[in-house]
């Protein structure tokens, strides 16, 4: 049975001001868990971060530059 666990509060307050900052929605689901095993990051959030050069570091630690450079990029 697939579950999405739910992300500690500061990681989906960092989400949610990046996003409202940059006038994007963000994922509904961070994470997802097919096996039982903790999870994984979902399909939806990475793809979020890419397109949004929003850094994982800065989302889920709350270190580092909220973007990640974007160099070589179209």
């Amino acid at each position: 049975m697939t579950t999405y666990p739910e992300i500690e509060p500061e990681a989906r307050q960092r989400l949610d001001a990046f996003a409202a900052q940059t006038g994007t929605t963000p994922p509904e689901h961070v994470l997802i868990d097919e096996y039982g095993e903790g999870g994984t990051f979902t399909t939806e959030f990475l793809t979020y971060c890419i397109d949004t050069g929003l850094s994982l570091d800065w989302v889920w630690f709350g270190k580092g530059n909220q973007t990640v450079a974007r160099e070589g990029r179209a």
